[in-house]
């Protein structure tokens, strides 16, 4: 029975040792938050909840102002770059038309002159064979 008692020391000993090595890492990786926490403990005491919620307001009203402020020039800015393209291409597709216009009336000549020139070569055609 002395070597189960053995058995059972020496487990309870490797438990032991293995608690204080935890026990030892654990307080040491504590030890730096709680001195800041102290740290900050003795500065807050200056400050009141209500004077630290009113500047933390006013800081983030003054940063989201800015983000709008910052949104709307960037909305100007884009704007302004669209109604460029914008004009741009509605002159683009008002020349394109007007090529198109006028590329129609000058096939739209061509068409009625050769039509004519086919109708006056039907009528030689015609009077040369009537004298024929």
């Amino acid at each position: 029975m002395s070597k189960i008692r053995d058995y059972q020391q020496q487990v309870q000993d490797v438990i032991e040792r293995g608690i204080n090595t935890v026990e030892k890492q654990h307080k040491n990786l504590a030890e730096r938050p709680f001195e800041l926490a102290e740290k900050v403990e003795k500065q807050a005491k200056s400050y009141s909840v209500t004077s630290v919620r009113s500047k933390h307001d006013d800081y983030a009203n003054t940063a989201y102002e800015a983000l709008r402020v910052w949104n709307k020039r960037l909305g100007d800015y884009a704007d302004n770059l669209i109604g460029r393209f914008d004009s741009e291409a509605a002159q683009t597709q008002q020349k394109a038309e007007q090529q198109s216009s006028s590329e129609a009336q000058t096939s739209g000549q061509k068409q009625a002159s050769g039509a004519k020139k086919g109708t006056g070569g039907a009528k030689k055609q015609t009077e040369s064979q009537a004298s024929a």
